[in-house]
């Protein structure tokens, strides 16, 4: 039947449609893609950074996914104090609108049914080995579920898990697309400070020549309505006077640790949904294409002559552990104390300490260490996140 499935995919972002492209790679099973808008991607809720080995050892990109390669970085104290990283990995700003789109049709190509503008409401269980999906349209039924419908996820609340986030564990964010001439096309630049962004922090990602990703996120306990979006107004007519400013979109970034179990008979959570995102700066992309990739791969493993051993998916949340889970709650654990003792002051101190160092010197793991040099503990988990 056309509405029945061996795996079904719930949303068409990274975590989803890594999930889809490769649960339909490798095998002849019936694998059906899900999503709520009319493009996978639009609008991209991030500021599009990743580092070279964390897309390169999921997926090989195209050259067009690429806007801009970063050189150094550059970390702006409270009172203004700036640290140039100069040793910085290989990294890039992506073209997330493209990739996420050009993944959802290399899943189709792979073999997966894919359906746009179809919001999945609900999912239920109704028998042993079937999962029913209700979408406006019809009702469709797949045996194995990957839910990938990001930070708002509603449908993993059908299978018991606890999708509230406390507000210290959730940022909001504001975004936009800036064009200037002061926009340097090869540094990413860090702000922080009560003033710029209480409890986060604002950043300029380049997309190439005078243009960049700007954004910033704040704690949800310093937040109101609105207010994301009136700090980053301030910022940008601050930093970026008569700039151009376009793409304008906000939403919410999980800031917290990932959900256990990450699958329930045969229902499993990947990305924003699962929350697995890095704690402590937000960022996220390399952990969806990793646990879409292991999700999907994990579920087509599953099946044999057409039956579903659920137990074996518990292979998934043993991989992810592995390779991401201990990091991103190391990263939480940072997080927590940067937000009852990372007050201005201390970022100053930490930033003066900084800038008297050659910048070709400093790395990220040299600033992870001067913050957490005081708390033995601490430093330990922030030199953990590098290995």
């Amino acid at each position: 039947m056309n509405n029945s499935f061996d795996i079904a995919v719930v949303g068409a972002g990274p975590a989803g449609s890594m999930a889809a492209l490769y649960a339909a790679s490798s095998t002849g099973l019936k694998v059906v893609l899900f999503e709520r808008k009319s493009e996978a991607g639009i609008p991209v809720r991030c500021g599009e950074g990743i580092g070279h080995k964390g897309l390169v050892s999921y997926i090989e990109p195209r050259p067009e996914w690429i806007k801009s390669n970063v050189k150094r970085s550059i970390m702006v104290s409270p009172s203004g104090i700036q640290v140039q990283i100069a040793n910085v990995e290989k990294s890039y700003i992506l073209d997330r609108e493209k990739m996420d789109s050009d993944i959802v049709q290399m899943a189709i190509k792979a073999g997966a049914t894919y359906y746009s503008k179809t919001p999945v409401t609900s999912i239920k269980k109704v028998d042993i080995s079937n999962y029913e999906l209700i979408t406006p349209q019809q009702n469709y039924f797949a045996k194995v579920i990957i839910i990938a419908d990001g930070v708002e996820s509603k449908l993993a609340r059908c299978f018991g898990w606890n999708t509230t986030l406390a507000l210290k564990d959730i940022e909001s964010s504001a975004f936009a697309r800036v064009v200037s001439p002061l926009i340097d096309k090869e540094t990413c630049i860090f702000y922080t400070g009560t003033h710029v962004a209480p409890g986060g922090y604002a950043w300029v990602f380049p997309r190439g020549v005078g243009e960049a990703n700007v954004g910033l996120g704040i704690s949800g306990s310093s937040s109101y309505a609105g207010k994301a979006r009136e700090l980053l107004d301030r910022f940008i007519n601050k930093e970026f006077p008569a700039a151009r400013t376009y793409n304008y979109h906000c939403g919410g970034i999980p800031a917290t640790k990932w959900l256990h179990p990450l699958n329930k008979d045969g229902v499993m959570l990947v990305g924003d949904a699962a929350r697995q995102v890095n704690a402590l700066s937000g960022a996220g992309i390399s952990y969806s294409l990793f646990a879409g990739k292991t999700a999907g791969l994990v579920a087509a493993k599953a099946f044999s002559n057409g039956k579903v051993d659920y137990a074996g998916l518990a292979e998934y949340e043993k991989l992810w552990k592995k390779t991401f889970g201990k990091n991103q709650n190391r990263s939480f654990v940072l997080k927590e104390f940067l937000l009852k003792n990372g007050n201005d002051q201390f970022l100053d101190r930490i930033a003066a300490s900084l800038s008297k160092e050659r910048p070709d010197r400093i790395n990220y793991l040299r600033v992870f260490l001067k913050t957490f040099a005081g708390n033995p503990l601490l430093l330990y988990k922030a030199f953990q996140l590098f290995k």
